[in-house]
């Protein structure tokens, strides 16, 4: 392993450890599940960086995302938990916009976007503006998962409202979408080194 996947390993190992004590101490359910899902998901790429050699900021976007995703499920601002904290009141209720969940949705698939492009370069020989939407669907299928994965937590946890019904997965996907066409064009006009 060389030095950036052993101190990415150590920064989102411990902030994976340090909110899954918190959340076992808690009885946070939900985000315990979550907990292990993305300790796999980190797993799989730092093992990855060995065949892709990822440059280092998108590993960093990556780990920064874990830390602020398991800060909106531990942190309340007075009653309300930051994952439902509106941020600007921009459109009001059933979008709610601008909450800290669709700020981090966001985040989360222009980071995903990120790797996802560096992967897609290294394998696909296909044109470059091919390449580009398939980057873009692929971290879109990435976050189609992640709201399959809600979805279980919701069935397991049995609690229908956990994570805000329709409303709240639609505008996840819209954006995540933005988030991914957004990280693809960084990657490719300022990160790949062609």
């Amino acid at each position: 392993m060389n030095k950036k996947v052993i101190s990415l390993a150590i920064g989102g190992g411990l902030i994976i450890l340090g909110f899954l004590a918190y959340f076992i101490s808690k009885g946070n359910f939900e985000f315990l599940g979550y907990a292990i899902v993305v300790a796999i998901l980190l797993s799989l790429v730092l093992y990855s960086d060995k065949y892709i050699n990822y440059p280092a900021i998108s590993l960093w976007l990556f780990v920064i995302w874990i830390f602020l995703h398991f800060l909106g499920g531990a942190l309340f601002i007075g009653t309300t938990r930051l994952y439902d904290l509106i941020l600007i009141d921009v459109v009001g209720s059933p979008y709610d916009i601008l909450r800290y969940d669709q700020v981090i949705h966001f985040y989360c698939y222009f980071a995903i976007s990120i790797l996802v492009y560096f992967i897609s370069v290294k394998y696909l020989k296909v044109k470059k503006t091919t390449t580009l939407v398939l980057i873009m669907l692929s971290a879109l299928g990435v976050s189609a998962i992640n709201e399959i994965i809600e979805f279980g937590m919701v069935i397991w946890l049995d609690a229908a409202e956990a994570v805000g019904g329709y409303y709240n997965t639609m505008m996840d996907l819209v954006t995540n979408l933005i988030g991914a066409v957004l990280g693809t064009l960084v990657a490719y006009n300022f990160l790949d080194k062609k």
